[in-house]
C-alpha cells in the first residue's frame, strides 16, 4: 500500500513539473510571437549619433538630432523626407520647438542654449541663431546632453563631461529653464544626463543618470517645476558588458519604455513594480533614445548611432545609425510637448 502511495505522490509531482515546463514555453513562445508581430522598419538613413526624438504632433513630423554632426533634423513619415540644419555652436544634444511660433526652436549645442530660426521644409547650413544662455560656467569638458519639455512647457536639458572619447564621471548636471533660457540647475553631480520623463497625473519625475544604471523617481510639483524625496524605482541587470539605460518615454499606461545603449534593445518596465515587462530587440547595439509618435501615437520611434564601431561591427550591424519605427506594440504614448517661451 504504501508503494501504491509513493508511486502516486511521485507521478503527481512529475505531472505538476511537465505542467510547469509546459507553461514556461508557453510564455517564452508567446513572448517569441509577440516579437514576430513586431514590424521593426529603419525610416531614415544611418547618421552618427541619433538622438533626442522629438514627435510634433500638429505637423506629424518627427525631429531629431544627430550630435556629434551637429544637426538637427526633421523627418517627414508620409514622404520619407529628412532635412537637417547645422548648429555650429557645438555637439547638438537636444532640440524641441516652441510652442505658437512658426519655425522657431531651442536647442542644446556645446554647452549654448540657443534659439534657432530654421523653416524645416529644406536644409540649412547656417540658420540664423540667437545664444540665449550657457550651461556649466565653472567647469570645461562638458556639453548638452538630453532634454524634454515638461508638462508646465518648461525646458530641461542635462549635460555630460567628456574629453576626446572619454567619459568624466560627475561633471554633468540637469537644468531646468526658465522662459527667457535661464537655467537653474536642479540635479548635480551626475556623469551622463539621459532620459527624463513626467507621469501622467503630474506628480512624478523620471529621470536616468547613465553610468548609475538606475531610473529614478521624484515627487514632481508642476505649478513650481521643483522636485524632491528621491527614490529608485528600476535597476537595469545588464546582458552586455557596456549597456547602460539612455532615452526614456513614458506610454498610456504609465509604463516606462528605456532604450538600452550597447544592449541592442528598448526594455518597457513597471515603475510601480520595478519589474521589466518585455523587451523589444533592434538589429543595431547602439540604442539611444525612443518616442511615441505617428497619427495615433502606436509607432515608438527608436534612434540609434554607429559613433566608435568598428568596420567589423558595421559589417554586422549596417543600419547602426538609423531611427526606426516599430509598429505593433499594443500601446500608446502621450502627445509630447513643445517648449512655452
Amino acid at each position: 500500500m504504501t508503494s501504491v502511495i509513493s508511486e502516486v505522490r511521485s507521478l503527481s509531482v512529475m505531472t505538476n513539473l511537465w505542467i510547469l515546463v509546459l507553461g514556461l514555453a508557453v510564455v517564452e513562445a508567446s513572448r517569441d510571437q509577440k516579437q514576430r508581430e513586431l514590424r521593426i522598419v529603419p525610416v531614415t538613413e544611418p547618421h552618427v549619433l541619433s538622438e533626442g526624438p522629438h514627435w510634433d504632433r500638429a505637423t506629424q513630423v518627427l525631429y531629431f538630432v544627430d550630435i556629434t554632426s551637429q544637426k538637427i533634423m526633421r523627418l517627414n513619415p508620409r514622404t520619407s523626407e529628412v532635412t537637417e540644419a547645422y548648429i555650429k555652436n557645438g555637439p547638438v544634444g537636444v532640440f524641441v520647438p516652441v510652442a505658437g511660433r512658426n519655425n522657431t526652436f531651442w536647442a542644446g549645442s556645446g554647452t549654448d542654449l540657443v534659439e534657432v530660426q530654421w523653416n524645416p521644409k529644406y536644409n540649412d547650413p547656417n540658420p540664423r541663431i540667437r545664444v540665449l544662455s550657457r550651461i556649466d560656467k565653472d567647469r570645461n569638458f562638458t556639453r548638452f546632453n538630453d532634454g524634454k519639455v515638461d508638462p508646465a512647457g518648461r525646458f530641461w536639458a542635462g549635460s555630460l563631461g567628456s574629453k576626446g572619447n572619454q567619459a568624466l564621471d560627475n561633471l554633468g548636471s540637469l537644468y531646468r529653464f526658465s522662459p527667457n533660457g535661464t537655467p537653474t540647475r536642479i540635479i548635480s553631480p551626475v556623469s551622463i544626463s539621459n532620459g527624463l520623463c513626467w507621469s501622467h497625473d503630474n506628480s512624478t519625475f523620471y529621470y536616468i543618470d547613465s553610468p548609475t544604471l538606475q531610473v529614478v523617481a521624484y515627487n514632481y510639483n508642476v505649478s513650481t517645476g521643483n522636485i524632491s524625496n528621491k527614490r529608485v524605482v528600476f535597476t537595469l541587470k545588464k546582458i552586455h558588458k557596456d549597456e547602460v539605460p539612455d532615452g526614456m518615454t513614458i506610454d498610456a499606461q504609465g509604463h516606462l519604455w528605456v532604450a538600452i545603449h550597447s544592449g541592442g534593445r528598448v526594455i518597457q518596465v513597471d515603475p510601480k513594480t520595478g519589474k521589466e515587462i518585455r523587451a523589444v530587440k533592434l538589429p543595431v547595439m547602439a540604442v539611444t533614445s525612443v518616442a511615441f509618435g505617428g497619427p495615433n501615437l502606436d509607432v515608438l520611434y527608436v534612434t540609434s548611432g554607429r559613433e566608435g564601431l568598428s568596420r567589423r561591427q558595421l559589417r554586422r550591424q549596417p543600419l547602426a545609425g538609423s531611427v526606426f519605427a516599430v509598429h505593433g506594440l499594443g500601446t500608446t504614448g502621450a502627445p509630447m510637448l513643445n517648449v512655452k517661451i
